[in-house]
């Protein structure tokens, strides 16, 4: 067996490393992600708060069930192009996934009314609401667009579904005000489930 001098192996080492060095890949450059928050609209004090006790008992009660997103709306936002194809915006994308927000604005357009009454019971009339669509369209002018799927199931198990869409224009060059349009769109989606909820367990 043949014996390495110390200084061979010092070279040997030596080109090894530079060897190892010089075969590592240049990272790509990579444009930061800059993180937008919705910011929901402050919402009016809830009605009953002034009415005695005995009003709560016309409040329908619901049961949040659940507030979800279809698998393809994610935290980065997507922009519809002329031909309808969805592409993901490469710079600016949410905090959060949009149904987090939608759920914490659902739960305050419930506190905030006296016709509906939020409450954990199996017994009570459920709601469930999946965001469908969220992205940017940019025909004209540019419009944060949003549609939630409303699935009510009354104390009869009976289910309801409904569609409902809206949209809020965005000023400026991205982001502009997209954080302020992404909170009164949230809101408007959560009012229209809940109108459609109350109308559908009447």
């Amino acid at each position: 067996m043949t014996r390495l001098r110390p200084g061979t192996l010092a070279l040997l080492v030596a080109v090894l490393c530079t060897t190892g060095a010089g075969c590592q890949l240049k990272r790509p450059d990579v444009l930061p992600a800059r993180m937008i928050e919705p910011r929901l609209p402050d919402l009016p004090a809830p009605a009953s708060s002034s009415q005695p006790p005995s009003g709560l008992a016309s409040a329908a009660p619901i049961r949040l069930l659940d507030t979800q997103a279809r698998g393809h709306i994610g935290r980065r936002l997507l922009h519809q192009q002329a031909g309808g194809e969805l592409v993901e915006d490469p710079v600016w994308r949410g905090s959060s996934a949009p149904d987090r927000y939608l759920d914490s604005a659902l739960r305050l357009g419930m506190a905030s009314r006296s016709d509906v009454r939020l409450l954990d019971s199996g017994a009570a009339a459920s709601l469930a609401v999946t965001l469908i669509a969220w992205h940017l369209e940019s025909a004209g002018s540019t419009r944060l667009v949003g549609a939630v799927e409303v699935e009510f199931t009354g104390t009869d198990r009976a289910v309801r579904t409904q569609v409902v869409r809206a949209s809020e224009p965005v000023s400026g060059e991205l982001p502009g005000d997209l954080a302020d349009a992404a909170g009164r769109l949230l809101q408007t989606l959560a009012s229209e489930a809940i109108t459609q909820t109350t109308q559908a367990g009447r």
